[in-house]
């Protein structure tokens, strides 16, 4: 495999580097372990075309991981948690690490390889990010591929290393296949339609969609949809889309000086009429109440 594009660390203070110990490719799968040298503050970043998997023996006095939209997870006691982050997604951060041996393992998947090496065990599944997460099974394979990645080259069969790494790739499918089961029988929108619905919300605030519009976008009918949605968001698509066009609706009410019908029409509403009531049965009060109020 071609190499991955490998985390990036950026260090505050110049003259601090991690100390990688290893670094080992197959056909398909890369493996790297570092050790931080310092307590340095840095900054990370990944965007590459491969699946990011990741064990972290890291403690960290501050800090914070985004990965695309998903909020921002809080630094800590971040010993035995792992990251997954599929290659159609982000990561970014940064780190305060506390005076101790801080390290971490990353496996990179190529996901072509993957598929062909996993066939149904990667199929029509759905990859999500997963953040400073634990499972059993996968934690135990990773620290293993992490003991093996700090021995030194000669006392560690690559035979060994391969095969780990193939195994962590394995177990990674598994654990998505699971999670998407568990929200298929929770009756909600999986993860990767959560995202989608919201895009689409966001982008189409001003426009009058109808329920089918947002059905369609995620590959339900109307039916299952409504019934995912109110499961996933505890209200109906009306209501939630109402809400966020009054949202956007105060934005502009306290921002802009466009008039209420311009307003009114910015936010999708097919009658002035319409756009009063629902920011009255929303907010409380009529916007032009509103807007004198702020």
């Amino acid at each position: 495999m071609p190499r991955a594009d490998s985390l990036e660390l950026d260090f505050r203070q110049p003259e601090v580097e991690p100390a990688t110990i290893r670094s080992s490719q197959w056909r398909g799968v890369q493996v790297e372990f570092s050790r931080l040298h310092l307590p340095a503050e840095y900054e990370f970043a990944w965007n590459g075309s491969s699946h990011y998997l990741a064990l972290h023996d890291l403690i960290l006095a501050d800090g914070e991981m985004i990965v695309d939209d998903i909020p921002p997870a809080p630094g800590g006691d971040l010993r035995n948690k792992m990251t997954y982050v599929p290659a159609t997604c982000g990561l970014r951060g940064w780190a305060k690490p506390v005076p101790r041996q801080n390290t971490f393992t990353v496996v990179y998947f190529d996901p072509e390889v993957m598929e062909n090496e996993l066939q149904q065990e990667s199929a029509s599944v759905e990859l999500r990010p997963l953040i400073y997460f634990n499972e059993p099974g996968l934690l135990s394979t990773m620290k293993k591929l992490e003991a093996a990645m700090f021995a030194s080259s000669s006392s560690t069969s690559t035979l060994y290393v391969e095969t780990l790494g193939l195994v962590a790739a394995l177990e990674t499918f598994r654990l998505q296949h699971v999670l998407n089961h568990r929200d298929s029988r929770l009756g909600t929108l999986t993860t990767m339609q959560e995202r989608v619905v919201r895009e689409f919300i966001e982008e189409n605030l001003g426009a009058d969609f109808g329920l089918d519009d947002l059905a369609s976008a995620v590959g339900l009918s109307r039916y299952h949809f409504s019934r995912r949605f109110k499961a996933t968001f505890g209200m109906p698509p009306h209501r939630f889309v109402a809400e966020r066009k009054i949202e956007k609706a105060r934005y502009m009410l306290s921002r802009t000086r466009l008039s209420i019908s311009d307003i009114a029409a910015a936010t999708g509403f097919n009658s002035m009429a319409n756009f009063i009531r629902t920011f009255r049965e929303i907010q409380g009060i009529p916007p032009n109440t509103y807007r004198r109020s702020i």
